[in-house]
Formats: C-alpha cells, structure tokens, sequence
C-alpha cells in the first residue's frame, strides 16, 4: 500500500464522528448495520451519516451491500490492520516501551 493510502485511512479516522461509526461497524459484524440505525443510534442526521460513510468507503475502511431494499455497510478491519502494521513496523520499527504498547 501506498503511504497516501494510510494517510486517507488515518484522515478518516482521525474524526470523532468517523471514528464511532467505524466501531460500530466493527461491533456489528460481517452482517454489517444498516444506515438508519447507525443514525439511530448515534443520534446523527442521515444526510450527516451519508457523507460519513461515503468519506469511510473512499478509504476503504468499510464496504456497502445491498440485501434486497435495504443497504448494509461492514468494516473492512483489514485497512486499519495494515494501516497499524505501517504505523509499528515501517515507522517505529517495533522498538516501543512495555508501558506504551499496552496504551
């Protein structure tokens, strides 16, 4: 992967709205959650939503599915996997202090 690559990964997630819908996408699992309780549950505008998840999908941090009328999105854990691995491999080199690698 390219670095600009994991710098749209980290963008993505460097926004606490984002960032939460991810989780959650994370949390539901390969079935995935549909976009009107992803707003229901984050109390979040569906326009708002949209735009979220249209920024996650850009990099690649979740995929949509349709299942008959209804959308599903689920997280594609494996980006923020390789984004991590980058982050401890390529830049720090693994070298890290007990009590940070815990954090």
């Amino acid at each position: 992967m390219k670095i600009e690559k994991y710098v749209t990964i980290f963008e993505a997630l460097a926004q606490a709205s984002r960032l939460k819908i991810f989780r959650l996408l994370v949390k539901a699992g390969p079935d995935g959650i549909c976009p009107c309780e992803l707003a229901e549950r984050l109390k979040m505008p569906r326009n708002t939503l949209s735009f979220h998840l249209a920024l996650l999908t850009q990099a690649g941090l979740c995929r949509s599915e349709r299942k008959g009328k209804n959308l599903f999105y689920r997280a594609q854990c494996g980006a923020v996997a390789a984004a991590a691995e980058f982050l401890l491999k390529d830049c720090c080199g693994c070298n890290m202090p007990q009590e940070v690698s815990h954090v």
